[in-house]
């Protein structure tokens, strides 16, 4: 049997011919300048001068002790700690030994770490590189395509809900938004502007230019430039392709990677069967701060007021929380749906705070040339007509009709 472990004894196995091809389990002690193998099947020993060390097995976790004399026994050992035995040092051929062990495995542990660290850091790389490349891809998508996808979620969206077609008050709606797309680039899409009769304070765009502000959130605008902060937000979805780029983000890094190296056939036949995805999506915290930063600057741009911006999540923030103190458990509000989707997180409307303190116009903004409260009144006025069936037309940014 084995004998108990101490310092000198290391668990072990050996092959010897006299046990035949099986590999016999027993122990190893290294005492007196020998090394003794003992087994249920016998007992044998080397002697520690002439000895050679060698590593093997799967990994090199196995050390192996054999000795010239005896060419068809070996004995080995899983415990690496038998190379720093006292016994091993005093003899200079096994200390030569045991250093080439320590470096072959020192070796060994560093091409491990370096080609995992390679792997961590090709996947790190490929991680990283991941927002340009859905950008990449998302710029690489037919303006065609990308407009029958939006068109195609607008007319889900339209089938359930009633759209304001006065054409008196789409014309004043073309009329507030005018100076603001005028300074938005027309080059890849145009944009078509929608009210949408719902009482909830909320507005969307759509990859392609389809953007909708529900009838609630201009009613309970204060100011035009509330309601052109909101668009400005809105028009930076589209023309940042947020709405393409989440879902292209959401088909997996290796079909982003595939499309990015050049075959785009499968993302794209995914995408196109993804329309009522753009119905639910939510955009994550950077694609939101990235519509406020363009959109305050399209504001500038035009020389409106940024504030209507700050202003109008600010409302929607104080408004949510004294509706949530009326309601057990603190519910979500449909009534207050454009929160779900454009949290007015205090950081943001901070961030805002900022850009505006930055801003070189300063008070240096031009006044809407828009009559708001006729705007408003006219849009009431038109929610209970019966719907005559006109869709809006596209805007052109420069005459507004």
């Amino acid at each position: 049997m084995p004998t108990p472990a101490s310092q000198d004894t290391f668990e072990a196995g050996a092959f010897h011919p006299d046990y035949g091809t099986r590999r016999v389990a027993g122990s190893l002690n290294i005492d007196g300048g020998m090394a003794t193998f003992t087994s249920d099947a016998g007992l044998f020993a080397f002697p520690l001068t002439g000895l050679q060390i060698k590593l093997g097995g799967a990994s090199d976790r196995l050390v192996f002790l054999e000795h010239p004399n005896f060419p068809k026994v070996s004995i080995f050992t899983s415990d690496h700690a038998i190379l720093d035995h006292p016994s091993f040092a005093q003899d200079r051929t096994l200390t030569r030994a045991r250093d080439r062990i320590r470096r072959r495995k020192l070796v060994a542990r560093c091409i491990t770490f370096g080609l995992l660290a390679l792997l961590i850091g090709a996947v790190a790389g490929v991680w990283f590189a991941k927002d340009p490349m859905v950008r990449a891809i998302a710029r690489q998508v037919p303006v065609e395509w990308e407009q029958q996808l939006g068109d195609t979620a607008f007319q889900q969206i339209s089938a359930r809900h009633k759209l304001i077609t006065d054409p008196a008050v789409q014309r004043q709606l073309d009329l507030l938004a005018k100076p603001l797309l005028a300074v938005v680039p027309q080059d890849r899409y145009p944009f078509t502007l929608h009210i949408i009769e719902d009482a909830s304070l909320n507005a969307f765009a759509l990859p392609g230019g389809n953007v909708a502000i529900h009838s609630g959130l201009l009613l309970a605008a204060d100011t035009p430039e509330e309601v052109l902060g909101v668009l400005g937000h809105e028009l930076s979805h589209v023309t940042y392709q947020h709405g393409m780029r989440s879902m292209i983000q959401g088909v997996g890094l290796f079909a982003i990677v595939q499309a990015f190296l050049g075959d785009a056939t499968g993302l794209l036949a995914v995408l196109a069967n993804n329309a009522p995805f753009l119905l639910t999506q939510k955009f994550s915290r950077d694609f939101e701060r990235e519509a406020d930063d363009q959109g305050f600057r399209y504001l500038e741009a035009a020389k409106l007021n940024p504030r209507g911006m700050i202003s109008f999540f600010e409302k929607m923030r104080r408004e949510e929380e004294k509706m949530k103190e009326q309601l057990p458990g603190g519910e979500e509000l449909e009534a207050l749906s454009f929160l779900s989707t454009h949290p007015a997180t205090a950081e943001r409307m901070a961030r805002l705070e900022q850009l505006l303190a930055k801003s070189p116009r300063k008070d240096g903004f031009t006044k809407v040339n828009v009559d708001f409260k006729e705007f408003q009144q006219a849009l009431r006025a038109s929610l209970s007509a019966p719907e005559k069936g006109k869709r809006p037309a596209k805007v052109d940014p420069k005459s507004g009709k």
